[in-house]
């Protein structure tokens, strides 16, 4: 499928399953919250989250729509992620507190968000 078919699928969904791989190649499959911004999809997660420490080893990713619980609802996509620099990080979690009034509080007691951008396979 098309990276334009894999941004419509999950753009007006609340949460996808994120899927990152372990060094042995095992997957490890995440549900988050997700914006659309410029066709890329963004996520933030702790500076200590293992999902992270996978990205950062391997970047290539699979994704899908899902429910709060995980379950997937949709298409799988294959992508690629990269971990924002932190003059990158503002306009993604100004736009998931926008969207997400829960992350608006979690901010208060959570403030090491890293930002994950995934871009769609072609």
């Amino acid at each position: 499928m098309s990276h334009t078919a894999a941004i419509a699928a999950v753009r007006d969904e609340k949460c996808i399953s994120l899927t990152t791989f372990k060094r042995d190649g095992s997957r490890v499959a995440t549900p988050i919250w997700l914006n659309v911004i410029n066709d890329r999809i963004y996520v933030t997660t702790e500076s200590t989250s293992w999902k992270l420490k996978r990205v950062t080893n391997n970047p290539r990713v699979e994704f899908a729509a899902c429910t709060q619980r995980g379950k997937v609802t949709g298409p799988v996509f294959t992508g690629t992620a990269r971990v924002l620099s932190k003059s990158e990080i503002d306009p993604v979690l100004a736009a998931k507190k926008r969207r997400y009034f829960l992350f608006r509080i979690i901010q208060l007691f959570r403030s090491d968000q890293v930002a994950i951008e995934i871009t769609p396979d072609r």
